[in-house]
């Protein structure tokens, strides 16, 4: 990647303090509901949000929750840290700091299909903890997200190229030396994120077998691709979706395996939807 970027990815704003709060959970094993709850009591905005989400759709209780130390214990620790995650983060990026608001509304339902579809298959694999890949999934185009909202002149310039010179989407992206992926590495290492999201980040388009975190990136290339074949959001990638076979071999995955957990995350659509609207637009 061009030098040009990489000092780009150095400029991008500092972390809010309170993302940058539950951003460092991720990386300690002995942080707690508790000191989530904490720091979520500490900031209006994220206790409005984690009430709306928790009583969206997605979840289905039957009763309202109505404080956030009954959100912890209805939905755990780890569901409420990725709510509040995701919460955090759209509102930092926010689609309508966009210049392509649209677009980048769109990518954020595809990063949360990408998320649930991760957690299906973590389920059904028991190779990635489920709150693992949903973070995972949730954070893999987080490249892109930067890009569109610090570099649209350069997103624009990839999809002329596109179109012009009939080039798929990577190849374009290798041309203007604008790999989203290894942006996204950059950008882990910017805002000191967890070593596996780092690599979901950088090869979730390539996994392999030789990475240190593959059943996590192949996990992720298998969600990317049924999030992508149902249409829910968009990646802003208009090439037809492909599975690489090492990722279906390695998670212990047949093809028809697949497509029933594809079934699955479909029945899950409005569920996402409503996810999604809590979060960006709720």
């Amino acid at each position: 990647m061009s030098h040009r970027f990489i000092k780009g990815i150095r400029y991008v704003p500092t972390l809010p303090p309170v993302l940058s709060q539950i951003l460092a959970l991720l990386n300690d094993e002995r942080s707690s509901a508790q000191s989530l709850e904490k720091i979520i009591t500490y900031d209006q905005a994220l206790s409005s949000k984690v009430l709306a989400v928790a009583n969206s759709a997605y979840y289905g209780f039957r009763h309202q929750i109505v404080t956030v130390a009954r959100a912890v214990v209805a939905l755990g620790y780890e569901e409420i840290r990725n709510i509040c995650l995701g919460a955090s983060l759209m509102g930092f990026l926010h689609p309508s700091s966009f210049r392509n608001q649209n677009a980048a509304e769109l990518l954020w339902l595809h990063a949360l299909t990408v998320a649930e579809a991760a957690a299906i298959v973590a389920d059904e694999t028991k190779l990635v903890a489920r709150d693992a890949a949903f973070t995972g999934g949730l954070l893999h185009d987080l490249g892109k997200v930067v890009l569109a909202a610090f570099f649209p002149d350069e997103v624009e310039t990839l999809k002329d190229l596109i179109i012009k010179e009939k080039l798929s989407y990577r190849a374009a992206e290798k041309a203007l030396d604008l790999d989203h992926g290894q942006i996204g590495m950059a950008l882990a290492e910017h805002w000191d994120l967890p070593p596996q999201i780092g690599e979901v980040m950088g090869y979730h388009h390539e996994p392999s077998t030789h990475l240190v975190y593959f059943p996590m990136v192949a996990t992720v290339h298998l969600a990317d691709f049924m999030a992508r074949s149902l249409g829910l959001g968009h990646s802003g990638n208009p090439d037809r979706p492909e599975v690489k076979p090492v990722a279906l071999s390695g998670l212990g995955l047949s093809r028809e395996k697949m497509s029933l957990l594809k079934d699955q995350l479909n029945t899950r659509r409005l569920a996402v939807i409503g996810l999604w609207q809590a979060m960006i637009k709720g």
